[in-house]
């Protein structure tokens, strides 16, 4: 597997619109707080974020300059439509982020525009791949894997970043919020692979073997993947339980462990178009 771009970039984007929807969704919650004093940090985060995502997709077209080329076919190739939304999002993400330096507020509407098209972008980067012809990936699995990672990285690792300027009570509250969205993630990749593993394996990849018998290799992998996410899941639900300010730091532990596992689940789905 040689789409290490790719899969930076699939990981990277994913997050980052869950960091935003994460904000947008419990703005709200946190406006008791000086908004722009606690969110600062993580739109800028998540920006950064969203600009490593561009930087490997960048990569991953050799020639950057053929992107040009490719927005042509916007509204007729999933490719195409992926590249428009995926460089709307991030200029939105820039622009939230900078308007609030500049302005010393946060805008909540932006915020969640900057979801909305960040949704419609994952959706648009994986119906590339469930288009395909490649057994297993054309099917509602590809997009639970990618929406996956929008509700189980995004939101932890938007509350690891609201947690270093919120308050001890506020704090629990947002990690709370980041464990049940982060379970939600998680669940739905369950889903997605109980779908997979009982999709009809007679279509085969491009060399010959089904879906199941390419991944036997990596059946180590895989489950290693699973423990990981559940181990970063038990860590950050126990932490949301803590009343400890001082219990907040293990958050990053969790972060750590699920983007762990994030990218060896998303390396897993690029093995099956190898």
């Amino acid at each position: 597997m040689n789409e290490w771009a790719l899969l930076i970039m699939t990981v990277c984007v994913p997050a980052a619109v869950g960091g935003f929807l994460f904000l947008g969704l419990f703005h709200k919650q946190l406006a008791g707080n000086d908004g722009f004093k606690v969110m600062k940090l993580s739109l800028i985060v998540l920006a950064a974020v969203s600009i490593v995502g561009l930087f490997a997709a960048f990569f991953h077209l050799g020639t950057p300059s053929h992107a040009f080329y490719t927005i042509l076919g916007f509204g007729r190739s999933w490719m195409s439509n992926e590249i428009v939304f995926t460089g709307a999002f991030i200029a939105l993400a820039c622009i939230t982020a900078g308007l609030a330096m500049v302005q010393k507020r946060i805008n909540p509407t932006l915020i969640l525009l900057t979801a909305v098209v960040g949704l419609i972008d994952v959706y648009c980067m994986a119906s590339i791949y469930a288009v395909t012809r490649v057994n297993g990936w054309g099917n509602i699995n590809t997009y639970l894997v990618f929406y996956g990672t929008v509700f189980t990285l995004g939101p932890v690792l938007a509350a690891s970043l609201l947690g270093a300027t919120v308050e001890s009570e506020p704090v629990t509250k947002i990690l709370k919020w980041a464990f049940a969205l982060a379970v939600f993630g998680i669940s739905i990749q369950i889903i997605g692979t109980v779908i997979f593993s009982v999709s009809p394996t007679d279509v085969q990849l491009i060399n010959g073997t089904t879906a199941t018998e390419h991944l036997t290799g990596y059946s180590s992998m895989i489950t290693s993947r699973w423990i990981l996410e559940i181990i970063g899941l038990a860590v950050l639900g126990f932490v949301s339980m803590s009343s400890k300010k001082s219990a907040f730091t293990i958050v990053y532990l969790a972060l750590v462990v699920l983007l762990i596992g994030e990218a060896m689940s998303r390396y897993v789905f690029y093995v099956l178009g190898a």
